[in-house]
């Protein structure tokens, strides 16, 4: 019994930690409002299959502003939400198409492929020259997204009827015209949500105007 509570106490201790640390990463995120650091670079590209059984490649992203979300069609969650707040960028930028892409990349591609993408993005009114409903092999995917963008998938053993299949962030992850990730956005996080959308948009924004270049904290000129 007094082994049973040390090992209760210590898992409770360290996910205490993990959580405090997962708070103070949100809190500087929702803090530095303007600055735009560079996370990682995507030295190789993923290719994979879009939502029209086209093959389709990020390198073809070169030279473009893009957004990234790590989602699945099935998901009883946040995905929805995740994509209808792409959805909702998307027409923030509506005339700046072939500068600005999204890509909602499958984290279930077994199930998620091209005609039921295409289905599920036509019933939820999503989509257009510049999105792509990227799917593809499924090892592939997930090692490429677990180095290059720190997303990582688990398969949920409990509650998966409430939350899932799959275990994963709902964030969205922006990446400028060089191909370097810049930022990510908890969009749903119900404390900075707001404030990482609007962040969002200004980014894009930022790159948009200054190039892929521009990573000092943003001023206003004169």
């Amino acid at each position: 019994m007094r082994l049973t509570l040390m090992i209760c106490g210590i898992v409770m201790a360290l996910g205490l930690v993990v959580y405090w640390n997962y708070v103070q990463f949100v809190n500087r995120q929702a803090a530095d409002k303007d600055h735009l650091p560079v996370i990682n670079h995507l030295e190789r590209p993923l290719v994979g299959v879009d939502q029209k059984g086209n093959s389709v490649s990020f390198d073809q992203l070169q030279g473009k502003v893009w957004v990234l979300g790590y989602v699945y069609t099935r998901c009883p969650a946040g995905c929805g939400g995740v994509m209808t707040i792409m959805r909702d960028i998307q027409e923030e930028f509506a005339d700046e198409k072939d500068r600005v892409h999204f890509v909602a990349l499958s984290l279930d591609p077994e199930k998620d492929t091209p005609e039921h993408l295409d289905q599920w993005a036509t019933e939820h009114q999503m989509g257009g020259d510049n999105w792509w409903f990227m799917t593809g092999d499924a090892k592939k995917i997930r090692s490429y997204m677990g180095k290059y963008f720190r997303m990582v998938v688990n398969k949920r053993q409990e509650q998966v009827e409430i939350y899932g299949e799959w275990e994963h962030e709902f964030k969205l992850a922006l990446v400028d015209q060089a191909g370097s990730i810049r930022y990510e956005y908890f969009v749903l996080d119900a404390r900075v949500g707001d404030t990482h959308r609007e962040k969002l948009i200004k980014d894009i924004r930022l790159l948009l105007d200054n190039g892929p270049t521009f990573s000092r904290p943003h001023t206003k000129k004169g």
